[in-house]
């Protein structure tokens, strides 16, 4: 099961994110509803919404928007994170960002709030303290984003190696550069799709105006980035490699193909697969010698240093 990754907001400015960090747990608030959700933890979301908005109406004299974004969040936190689950908690007094893994499964707080307050938690096992200043733009962005509980998933790929920052500096630059490149590539990507060549014939999967192609949850994992055609005729796969091995890229796009064949693509359209790297290897080129559906493209950036005149 691939693990996900979430940013909670301890109170308002994350004014209990030190008391999340001192007691090894995550919490969010809602005591109002003063219901246990582990009854529902079995459930789909339409289930989890259909039990819990009535009881959501009731407590909250709030319109239908508001009502189901607060069941949303209810329903990430007590069904769809689970242990091993990666979780930030940024303080944003000082600028520092906790990061831990869920080690236990919701626990709704019977006894009379204490100081704190909230009632619906979860175990942490803190890993480390990061600043702001050593994640990405987008991340920082993304973190800011005025919700209590939300998935950072696409950013898997950059938070992986903070959890052992410690090695990672010990590497050399282009190491570090590597990493740095390839951790904001798919944003990249998909901020520029309309000037880069992709773009003359396909276009990142929308719906209702907004894209769903960039990391395009299936069954069998998370596709960095979906297109079609701009006829509809095909459908195309992107994959980056971003430090997993040859066979692990081309297995995963292989079977990426092969879902959206059986549960998206219509008789009549073709699926194909799109793995970008910064350098080709050579099990890489051979792995795609028996891959006719899949291709391969890579990336150079450039830059210079330049002394202020």
């Amino acid at each position: 099961m691939e693990k996900n990754y979430w940013v909670i907001h301890m109170g308002e400015a994350n004014k209990y994110a030190d008391y999340a960090y001192e007691n090894n747990l995550v919490a969010i608030g809602w005591n109002e509803l003063e219901k246990d959700l582990n009854e529902y933890r079995t459930l789909n979301k339409k289930e989890f919404f259909k039990e819990a908005l009535p009881l959501i109406e009731t407590a909250y004299e709030s319109n239908a928007k508001a009502n189901s974004m607060i069941a949303g969040q209810l329903f990430r936190f007590s069904s769809l994170m689970e242990i091993g689950d990666i979780v930030l908690v940024p303080k944003t007094q000082d600028g520092k960002i906790y990061i831990g893994t869920i080690d236990g499964d919701y626990n709704y707080h019977e006894e009379q709030p204490d100081e704190f307050g909230y009632r619906h938690r979860r175990k942490v096992k803190w890993i480390k303290t990061i600043s702001t200043q050593d994640i990405s733009q987008g991340l920082r962005s993304s973190m800011g984003a005025m919700m209590t509980i939300f998935s950072v998933n696409k950013y898997a790929d950059e938070i992986e190696p903070l959890l052992s920052k410690d090695i990672i500096a010990n590497e050399n630059i282009e190491s570090l550069e590597n990493f740095g490149l390839e951790s904001q590539l798919e944003d990249f990507i998909v901020e520029n799709w309309d000037k880069l060549e992709l773009n003359k014939n396909y276009s990142i999967l929308k719906e209702d105006g907004e894209i769903v192609g960039q990391q395009y949850t299936t069954p069998v994992g998370r596709i960095d980035i979906l297109a079609k055609s701009k006829d509809g005729k095909e459908w195309l796969v992107i994959e980056l490699k971003k430090g997993k091995s040859s066979d692990e890229v081309v297995g995963q796009m292989l079977r990426y193909i092969a879902w959206i064949k059986e549960n998206e693509a219509g008789s009549d359209e073709n699926v194909k697969g799109l793995i970008i790297t910064k350098d080709q290897d050579e099990k890489l080129k051979y792995s795609l010698k028996a891959a006719n559906d899949v291709e391969l493209m890579t990336y150079s950036v450039s830059f210079q240093l330049l002394k202020p005149e």
